[in-house]
Order: C-alpha cells, then structure tokens, then sequence
C-alpha cells in the first residue's frame, strides 16, 4: 500500500512539472499566432513557478513576448497590456544571454547570440524613444529609469549595433536631471560627460549654470574657461562667459572677452555696443566713442548705440560747463564754454535718431528738450517739454 502511495506522488510531481513545461509551449504558440495578452499568461505563469523560472526555453520566449508587448504599446497607445513590459523584456534578453561551461548562450537552441542581441538592441533603442516621450510628457523620473535601464544594455553591444552611444544616454538624463532641480544629479552627470570628452559645449555651459546657483562663483567661472579652452571659436559658450562677467561685474576682464568675441563676430554691433557701454563705464571716453560709432555704422537703427554716444557728449559737455563755471579764470572759462557747446552739438543728431527709433523713451526727451534750448531751437524744445508731460 505504502508502494502505491509513493508512485501517486511521484506521477502528480511529474504531471505538475509537465505542466509548467506545456505553458512555455503554450507561450510560444500564443506569441506565434500574435496573441499577446495570452502569451504573456503563459509565460508569466512558468516564470513564476519555481520549477520553471529559470529555464532557458522560459527565458527565450519570455524576451521574445514582452519585446513584442512593448513595441505594440509604443506604437499603438490603445494598447495597455504591461506597463513594464520593456524592462521585463530587457532582462529576459540579458539572462538569454547568459553562458554554460562551454561559454555557449543558454537560449541556442531557439534562438542565435547574434538575434538575442538584435532583440536586446530593439529593446535599448525603444527605451530611448520611450524615455525622450516621458520627458516631453513631463514625467521625469520615468524618464531617467529609462535611460538607466539602457546603460544597462549598452555593454551587450559588442558590434556596435547601436547608434545610441553612452555619452548621448548620459546627456539626455542632463536634460532630465535639471528639470528635476537635482543639481547634484546634473553635475555628476555632466562631470562624466567631461571625462568622457563629449562633444557638445553646451555641458560647461549647464556645468556653470549649476555651480552658479549654488554660489559657487569661481568654479563656475573655470568651467566655463575650460570650456572655451576646448571650444575657443564658440559663440555661445562666449557669451555665456561674457553674461557671466557682467553679472560679477568683472568690467575690465569683459573687455578682454568683448574684444576676444568681436574677432570672431566683426559685424555684431552688439558686441561693439557692450564694449562701448563698459569703456564708457570706465571712462575711457575715447575708446567708448569708437565702439559706438561702429555700432551704429553696422546697425544705424541701434538705439542703445545712438542714446549711449549721445549721452556721453552730453554729460562731457555738463561737465564742461561745470569746469568752466568754477574758474575764476576768463580765458579758460571761455575755452572751456566753447568746448562744452561743441560737445552739446555733437550729441543733438544722436539724440534725436534715437528719439525717431523711441519716441516714447522719456531720458532721451528729457536730454532733448534740454539740447534744443541751448541751441535756442525754443519750439522745439517746447514741443518736446509737452510731450514729456503727455506721459505723466
């Protein structure tokens, strides 16, 4: 009887075992005939049966089925069957690729090593497509488990089937770190984009921004130098440097920079318009007159250009005037009278281009009225005093 017994439980394990085997079959027959929601029950149930979670054939078909899952999701949002299934496909892939003691792949008698590399390959490309729409959508933290998951991948690439390269993976989680605010994150990140001398300027740039808002000042600045010293024909990363400074206020290093951009951009008035301003700032009249007169020889139309060498003449001649008014002396006061007129008359015509670009700019009104009295040009200046008191 105790026979009899013994050879009913050894028939109930067998048949047990068998039919965990037959859901494997029952996957891949499911996946053949394009039946993904009854794939996935197989499969799910042989993965979770202790007797059959790591055999290689359950692995196979598990890679094959949740690949298809997740490419039918992507392309076809209606369809909502796992929502992990990408991850789940990705790790099957990988333990197909596990190897015996004769460094043959577990999964050779299904499938080939260079298909579950295809298929594994199909697996990163989809995560990047899926982790560039989760950021798009906002969703950031999925985003960067999606870019993790393909770092994972990448080492699998022997041949480099690849387009998607490491540093493009790393670059794309910069993006996504900063929309997270994690400063952190978004250094570590940029710092083994340096290391890896990624070619893209923009990661001194984002490095600068970050160590800025943290006040971190001087390495900012040096990353940024870094920067250009790699980069040295780099507008942008010049004008980051260049913004930089003047919100250090670091006038006399701006020169150098203004003049290091104007080599590169001849025709950007805008750069001759900066270095005016802060030579002009500086009190080097002389050279601030230049920059701006070539300003406005590229872009006549430039009011600050026009208002900035305007309002110099203008305060020079104020200061004259002023010069004059405090000596006793009638020969230099004379002198001094007649320079401050011919300075008042070198500002009029800026002033007014830039009145004619700005009609409403009430600083360049004030200086006119102010400059059409002196001349003795009264209705002029009347008619700009009325103007004024329109804008009260």
């Amino acid at each position: 009887m105790k026979r009899l017994i013994l050879i009913s439980i050894m028939t109930l394990t067998s048949v047990m075992v068998f039919g965990q085997k037959h859901n494997i079959v029952n996957a891949s027959i499911a996946l053949k005939n394009s039946n993904l929601l009854e794939a996935k029950q197989y499969i799910d149930e042989a993965y979770n049966n202790e007797k059959t979670s790591n055999e290689a054939k359950m692995w196979n078909y598990r890679s094959k089925i949740y690949l298809k899952i997740s490419q039918a999701q992507y392309t076809d949002t209606g369809i909502s069957i796992d929502g992990d299934a990408i991850f789940k496909a990705s790790e099957a892939h990988i333990k197909c690729l596990q190897t015996n003691k004769r460094g043959k792949i577990i999964v050779r008698k299904w499938t080939s090593e260079e298909d579950v590399r295809n298929g594994l390959m199909q697996c990163a490309l989809l995560l990047f497509n899926m982790g560039g729409a989760a950021y798009d959508a906002q969703e950031y933290n999925l985003a960067l488990t999606y870019y993790n998951e393909i770092l994972n991948i990448l080492p699998y690439d022997n041949d480099g089937i690849l387009n998607i390269k490491k540093e493009n993976v790393i670059y794309n989680s910069v993006f996504v770190a900063r929309a997270l605010n994690d400063a952190k994150m978004s250094e570590s990140l940029l710092q083994q984009l340096i290391d890896l001398d990624f070619n893209e300027p923009n990661i001194y740039v984002f490095m600068s921004e970050s160590l800025m808002d943290q006040g971190n000042t001087d390495s900012a600045l040096e990353y940024l130098s870094i920067g250009r010293a790699e980069y040295p024909s780099n507008e942008f990363l010049l004008n980051t440097e260049i913004n930089l400074y003047i919100k250090l206020n670091k006038l006399s290093d701006l020169i150098v920079k203004f003049t290091e951009a104007i080599k590169l951009d001849p025709e950007n008035f805008m750069l001759y318009f900066n270095r005016g301003t802060i030579y002009d700032q500086e009190g080097d009249t002389e050279n601030a007159e230049k920059d701006y007169l070539m300003a406005i020889e590229l872009n006549p139309s430039s009011f600050g250009a026009n208002y900035n060498l305007g309002a110099m003449y203008f305060n020079a001649a104020a200061e004259t005037i002023n010069k004059a008014n405090a000596t006793s002396n009638n020969n230099t006061h004379t002198k001094l009278k007649k320079q401050a007129e011919l300075l008042f008359a070198k500002a009029l015509p800026y002033m007014e281009v830039a009145h004619q670009i700005d009609a409403n700019d009430e600083n360049t009104m004030i200086s006119l009225k102010q400059l059409y009295y002196r001349n003795g040009d009264y209705a002029k200046s009347e008619e700009i005093k009325k103007k004024l008191e329109g804008l009260k």
